[in-house]
């Protein structure tokens, strides 16, 4: 599917999604957290037109809520937003919860994944592995 606009989920993905902008030349929109009084008043900043595609980027998912609340205010400006990319999946559920809601998710990185690299490059021991993952295992939300 081709996309005609970003937009990262406040805040911390949005330097993200910027440099995902500018480096492939891909409109962005943001979506803020919160309605101002003031200004144009608007949840949804940037230009685009009612019905066109919206890759949605995270820095983080844990349980996939913050991803849902953006959908929803992009699906009411009038955007599909059905799509989305996360730099980490913690592991946790956030990745069912998604799917579970028709939204489908792709992650460049697990929390698996990390801990491994950790692992082989001497940065963590397996006690530390072993502790994290099962912590992982006790939390999940989904």
């Amino acid at each position: 599917m081709k996309y005609t606009c970003i937009c990262g989920v406040p805040y911390t993905a949005l330097p993200i999604a910027t440099v995902i902008s500018v480096e492939h030349d891909i409109p962005m929109v943001i979506r803020r957290k919160e309605m101002k009084d003031y200004g144009t008043k608007k949840m949804v900043e940037g230009i685009f037109d009612a019905g066109e595609s919206c890759l949605i980027i995270e820095d983080v998912i844990t349980t996939g809520g913050s991803i849902l609340e953006t959908v929803d205010v992009l699906q009411k400006a009038g955007l599909k937003a059905t799509d989305g990319v996360v730099l980490l999946d913690r592991q946790q559920g956030g990745d069912i919860n998604l799917t579970n809601n028709k939204f489908n998710i792709r992650s460049v990185f697990n929390i698996s994944e990390i801990l491994e690299l950790l692992l082989k490059e001497g940065s963590i021991d397996q006690e530390t592995v072993e502790k994290t993952l099962k912590f992982i295992e006790e939390n999940k939300l989904f």
